[in-house]
This record gives structure tokens, C-alpha cells and sequence, in this order.
């Protein structure tokens, strides 16, 4: 495979819904994969047990530790198999434990027609050059050695340790092995940035304990939009809203999630 993405989402079959992966050590936040990764890798199985092609929404519960650089089994369990909609759940084990549980619904994008109204427009930054690579403080970490980021600049501080006093964060986003995107890789890139809080206080560890995310539209080539915005951290708990948009101006995914502050160590 060409790229390290579609290496690294592979999935083996096992028989009886079942599939094997290996969790990449590329992907790491820390010594821990990255929940958007993970769910891709789940979605990875069950694109090839639904009879439709395109993921619609995926929801992700984190149950436990994933240890990357070992084996998974992913087990596929399908719900329905409908005209227009399909649905599975999913489990990722390792070691026999259950470390992640998915509910994922799949259909067909091509085929979506209908009424449309959208008020909403790609959030105004400047173009990638004109914004900060993310080379410091965050980028140390070894996922970001995958990944092309350009913070926008009046939201960069966090990943370096300067907060700017509002929970945002966004940018410009791409692979760094040219990679194009595709509807796979948004389930990555809706979890790929810095965490919103980040740009609140120099808080520790920020992980993700539920990751929902709306598919909207099969991304164009080049590069991808996306903005995060928190609105309510309360007793250490904060959800995260954002939306992805494709190098035409096309939005092609929302996603929420809920995570955990944890002190810094």
C-alpha cells in the first residue's frame, strides 16, 4: 500500500464477522493511539460486512486503553441491511477485553437527493502559507509526523503552551505523504487537531471518551478546512463541536465529542 494511512487501517478477515488489524505506533498521542485512528480502523471492518458504501454517522465509545505497536480483533455484529441504510455495531479487542464499542450507519452519498439548505459557510482564515505550522509543543508527537498542519494564527498558542483565552482551534490539514482524503481519513481528522482547551489553560492530558461524527459529503482533493469550538467545560468534562470542509468549500463532515481533563503530570 502506498500510504501510511492505508497501511495502517488494514483490516485481515477472520471469518464470522470477525477481523484482525495491527494498532500502528504512527498514530500515537503519547504512548496512545488517537480515538479519531482507532475509529477509523474500526470503520475499516465494517465497511466490508454493510452492503452499502459510504459512512453516514459513526458514534465511538472508549472503554479502555488500546496498546498500539499489538495486534486487535475487531468483531462486526450487522443490525439491518435496509434498501437505503445499513447498520453495524463493532467491537475492538485486545488481549480478549472490549477497548472500544462503535455504532456505525453506512448508505450511498451518490445516490442522496433532496431538499438542501445550508446557512453555514467555511470559516474565514488565511490560506495555508499564511498560517502557523504546527512544529512545536504538539508536533513532538509522533502523530503529527503523519499529518500536514497549519494552525490559524489567532488560535495557535495552545499547541505551544500559550493559551489565547478561548476555547477554539482549527486550520488547514492534509497528509504528509500526500494522501488524499477520502471519507475514511475524516473519521481521523475530525480528532486530529489540538484540543479546544488547550487554548483555556495549560491543562494535561485531554482524552476522548465519546466521538460522534456526521459524514456529509465525499471530500475533493487537497487540502481540508476544520474549526473546533467548546462552549461548556464543566467539572472537567468539555465537548468539542466541529465541522471539516473540502479544498471546493463543501462541507463533508460534523463531528462531537465528550472528553476528560486530566491533570498534568
Amino acid at each position: 500500500m502506498p500510504f501510511e494511512f492505508d497501511r495502517d487501517t488494514a483490516v485481515t478477515p477472520l471469518g464470522d464477522g470477525a477481523w484482525s488489524a495491527e494498532i500502528s505506533t504512527g498514530w500515537n498521542i503519547g504512548t496512545i493511539p488517537n480515538g479519531g485512528y482507532l475509529t477509523a480502523v474500526a470503520l475499516s471492518a465494517v465497511g466490508r460486512e454493510l452492503p452499502h458504501p459510504d459512512p453516514l454517522t459513526v458514534t465511538s465509545h472508549y472503554l479502555g486503553r488500546v496498546n498500539s505497536g499489538a495486534p486487535a480483533t475487531i468483531e462486526v455484529e450487522v443490525l439491518r441491511r435496509g434498501r437505503t441504510l445499513s447498520t453495524a455495531c463493532a467491537r475492538l479487542l485486545q488481549d480478549g477485553r472490549e477497548r472500544l464499542r462503535m455504532l456505525a450507519t453506512y448508505g450511498d452519498l451518490d445516490a442522496s437527493e433532496g431538499p438542501t439548505f445550508v446557512t453555514a459557510a467555511p470559516p474565514p482564515m488565511p490560506p495555508p502559507d499564511g498560517c502557523v505550522r504546527n512544529e512545536g509543543g504538539l508536533a513532538a508527537l509522533e502523530l503529527h509526523h503523519r499529518v500536514d498542519a497549519r494552525l490559524e494564527p489567532s488560535v495557535a498558542g495552545g499547541a505551544v503552551g500559550e493559551p489565547v483565552g478561548r476555547p477554539e482551534t482549527g486550520g488547514w490539514i492534509r497528509f504528509a505523504d500526500g494522501r488524499p482524503p477520502d471519507l475514511l481519513s475524516l473519521a481521523f481528522f475530525a480528532d486530529a487537531f489540538p484540543p479546544t482547551v488547550l487554548n483555556l489553560d495549560r491543562f494535561g492530558w485531554v482524552p476522548t471518551i465519546e466521538l460522534t461524527i456526521h459524514f456529509r459529503a465525499k471530500p475533493a482533493p487537497g487540502w481540508l478546512r476544520a474549526w473546533f469550538i467548546s462552549r461548556f467545560l464543566v467539572e472537567s468534562h468539555v465537548e468539542e463541536d466541529g465541522e471539516i470542509w473540502d479544498s471546493e468549500g463543501n462541507l463533508v463532515a460534523l463531528s462531537r465529542q465528550l472528553a476528560r481533563i486530566l491533570p498534568r503530570s
